[in-house]
């Protein structure tokens, strides 16, 4: 049976290809593990295609018994790519700073995988990158792949020694291996917690990243954005998202036009953001906020062109919006990316 994007839970089927290789790494027979869990490695060259989680779970319990390893997921990591998250990965790697990094992981988590969601807490000391599964509460190799993968991705874009403060497994410690852990994450691990988090220091979360490029990674954005309406025609969110792409440069972006391209009344619009625990004007500026931030740094365009792709109506109102989402003025922040601060 072929992939799918209509089941309950699922995950972006070239993810199953690191899995594949990293099994084949370990002298196992790749094919004959998933062809057991009954998936086809064939349909994971589709880029779009997604697998059940189920038969995922089956393959996680299966390569578990092949490798004998409790810390397999850690050996995963290594296999996956940019390119293994699609557009997503295009982004991530295109990111500002770590925030913004760990902040594109949180609203775009869902095109990779169901299987788990993700938040980002900051306190007076750190940031917290939380996952929480959502199904397959009993296995842990894909929670700690997601971690370490996260870790991976980290390295290549910051510094190659770059290190969480602490990290929290929910998985119990396991009765070998364990040390590769502490190994790989070069950093303490505790085990048996109630969630995993990467508890990572506030200095390293604003630091310029060396290849931050803010055009290439809002391109990329935008498909993802794209590519989750049309995954999935039931999650607003993303459909609100990508209406505000495509409206927000044409001045006439307001919740009727968005409404009318869902083929909706805004009343029913508005019912539908609620039972996601959001609205049209939390997502318009949280939308605003994230391109105003990408286009500034980059510096190719006037700050009365951000203003006019953004939708205000004029430079004041735009500067006024841009202070309280940065507590700086468009000119300021601009030279202060611009001098790498």
């Amino acid at each position: 049976m072929g992939p799918t994007i209509a089941a309950d839970f699922h995950l972006i089927a070239s993810w199953a290809v690191a899995v594949a290789e990293a099994l084949d790494a370990r002298d196992v027979d790749s094919r004959a593990v998933f062809a057991e869990a009954n998936i086809d490695l064939a349909d994971a060259r589709d880029p779009t295609a997604r697998f059940p989680s189920d038969r995922m779970s089956r393959v996680y319990e299966l390569a578990e018994e092949a490798t004998g390893d409790p810390a397999f997921g850690l050996f995963i990591a290594q296999y996956v790519h940019p390119t293994s998250l699609h557009a997503l990965g295009y982004s991530l790697y295109a990111s500002r700073t770590m925030e913004s990094f760990c902040r594109r992981i949180v609203r775009y988590f869902r095109f990779v995988t169901t299987n788990a969601v993700t938040h980002l807490e900051k306190t007076e000391t750190d940031y917290r990158l939380i996952l929480i599964p959502t199904s397959g509460l009993s296995l842990y190799i894909p929670q700690d792949a997601w971690l370490a993968t996260i870790i991976r991705f980290s390295r290549q874009i910051y510094r190659p020694d770059f290190a969480p403060l602490r990290v929290c497994l929910r998985r119990p410690k396991p009765s070998i291996n364990a040390e590769k852990f502490t190994d790989y994450f070069q950093a303490p691990v505790e085990f048996g917690s109630e969630g995993n988090v990467l508890i990572l220091d506030n200095d390293d979360m604003h630091v310029q990243l060396p290849a931050a490029n803010a055009e290439l990674a809002r391109q990329n954005d935008h498909v993802v954005m794209s590519l989750l309406a049309q995954m999935d025609r039931q999650d607003v969110v993303a459909q609100v998202r990508a209406s505000f792409f495509d409206l927000l440069p044409s001045g006439d972006c307001n919740k009727e036009k968005v409404a009318g391209r869902l083929n909706m009344s805004e009343r029913t619009l508005q019912g539908k953001l609620s039972e996601r625990n959001t609205s049209y004007r939390i997502l318009l500026n949280e939308t605003r906020r994230e391109l105003a931030e990408q286009y500034i740094s980059q510096g190719l365009r006037s700050v009365s062109e951000v203003a006019y792709l953004l939708g205000f109506s004029d430079y004041s109102s735009f500067s006024r919006a841009f202070r309280a989402w940065t507590g700086s003025s468009p000119s300021e922040y601009r030279n202060r990316y611009l001098r790498g601060g």
